[in-house]
């Protein structure tokens, strides 16, 4: 099992956050479970999300999907995301 933590800013968490909800069943095409979505304390519109995969090429083809970007940007994403991945020491 691998995780990655993805954060970005958006512009307002709450239209963000149906784009995020709505996307679940591309998420599950990719093999990705275990979602959880964080918000900063002092800055409620920096997001930060928990994935996590059977295969770390799963998440590699979420993050790279050509589609996520337009989605992205529709929902109000205002900063690149960075993401680091992680597995269970």
């Amino acid at each position: 099992m691998v995780t990655a933590i993805l954060n970005h800013k958006v512009n307002d968490y709450a239209q963000w956050r149906p784009y995020f909800d709505a996307d679940v069943a591309r998420r599950r095409g990719f093999g990705i479970t275990g979602e959880k979505v964080l918000k900063s304390v002092d800055e409620p519109n920096h997001l930060y999300i928990k994935f996590e995969a059977n295969d770390p090429s799963a998440i590699d083809k979420l993050l790279n999907d050509p589609d996520l970007a337009g989605k992205m940007q529709e929902a109000g994403v205002v900063s690149k995301p960075e993401f680091i991945l992680l597995e269970e020491a």
